[in-house]
């Protein structure tokens, strides 16, 4: 915990931080590369879609399509027009989603409950949007059982209420048993 009552863990795509009052997420592309990286050479596509989104692994796969023609035979022109946009389509989905989803700040007296399912854990709270009565997901996925539990731990002290969590061998009795705090407004 840090001076300002702040706990962290680190997640597969940058940090989160249950603050006394919210739940910010941040999202760094260093960390984000990475650990996609590990996990396409593990053969596990879900980190990739937490770091970068459907619309990056759709550039991706045409990244990937273009590179048969880039290295077919010919006059090169038209190879050299289908990189010319598959490239324009990576950097510009790519700074879409960065930009986009960099970082998620969730209030916690707006959060119903956290649900722990397999390697994610899923934030459910009211939107942000006025009028809208709707519940909002917002996922995060920790980088380790070490920082599930971490998670498990802070959330439960700030008073949320945490679901699948019983049979989780990585999370802590102690998160689980924790008295319930309330915030203060």
């Amino acid at each position: 915990m840090s001076r300002g009552g702040t706990w962290s863990f680190p997640t597969a795509t940058g940090r989160a931080e249950v603050a006394p009052d919210e739940i910010r997420v941040r999202r760094r592309l260093r960390t984000a590369v990475d650990q996609a990286g590990r996990a396409l050479a593990r053969g596990r596509l879900d980190p990739l879609t937490d770091a970068f989104g459907w619309s990056g692994v759709g550039v991706l796969f045409t990244v990937l399509g273009a590179i048969p023609r880039l290295l077919s035979v010919g006059d090169g022109s038209e190879a050299l027009w289908v990189a010319g946009i598959a490239g324009v389509t990576v950097v510009g989905t790519l700074a879409a989603s960065i930009v986009g989803g960099r970082r998620t700040t969730v209030l916690l007296r707006a959060v119903e409950h956290v649900e722990f399912d397999g390697d994610e854990v899923v934030v459910v709270h009211e939107s942000d949007d006025e009028g809208d009565d709707e519940l909002t997901e917002t996922e995060i996925r920790p980088r380790s059982d070490d920082a599930r539990a971490d998670a498990a731990l802070a959330l439960r002290l700030r008073g949320v209420e945490i679901r699948g969590v019983d049979a989780d061998d990585a999370v802590s009795r102690t998160a689980v048993d924790a008295p319930k705090t309330e915030l203060l407004e």
